[in-house]
């Protein structure tokens, strides 16, 4: 009876460990490593419309009527190339222009897209933005290659457009670090 206790003991001694770490990755308890502060898109959107391949691009599609959203991403794509440093010829800005919509402004139209590239687009392209997973209501990163790969979801508030672009930032410099592209 001894030899079958110690047997046992051993064998869960190697067992439990294994049966607890299968639980908690299929139960989503574990967090990995993530780093990142934006959304990773399930599947890169591979664009042949983004105007300058071969660098990293802050991608918004202008909507109709420019609300405070709206506002907070121009800002946002005004700061963040300025804010990136010595880096900062390997980013640009890209403002999309629906062809079959004007969008207005509030405010001075001038300051708000200051130092931002506009390229008019098809409604072709309009319509695969929006079946991304955040649709228009998002900043996108574009790589060098044209691959939109990454999504900042809109937010309100001052507090919390420049929090976004803190997030952006950080996420931006850390791909310039790392890419031997761009």
């Amino acid at each position: 009876m001894k030899k079958h206790g110690t047997l046992l003991l051993l064998l869960s001694a190697f067992l439990l460990p294994v049966v607890l770490a299968k639980l908690v990755l299929d139960l989503n308890w574990y967090q990995g490593g993530v780093t990142n502060r934006g959304e990773l898109l399930s599947a890169p959107l591979a664009s042949d419309w983004l105007g300058q391949k071969g660098r990293w691009q802050l991608v918004y599609l202008m909507p109709d009527e420019c609300d405070e959203l709206c506002v907070g991403a121009l800002f946002n794509l005004r700061q963040i190339p300025q804010a990136v440093g010595a880096e900062q010829d390997r980013v640009s800005s890209v403002l999309l222009v629906a062809e079959a919509a004007l969008p207005h402004l509030s405010a001075d139209p001038d300051s708000q897209i200051q130092g931002v590239e506009q390229i008019m687009v098809s409604d072709h392209v309009v319509e695969q933005l929006r079946t991304l997973e955040y649709g228009a209501r998002a900043i996108y990163i574009a790589d060098p290659l044209g691959n939109v790969m990454m999504a900042y979801p809109l937010v309100k508030g001052q507090t919390a457009i420049l929090a976004q672009g803190k997030d952006l930032l950080r996420d931006l410099k850390r791909l310039l670090k790392v890419s031997k592209i761009g």
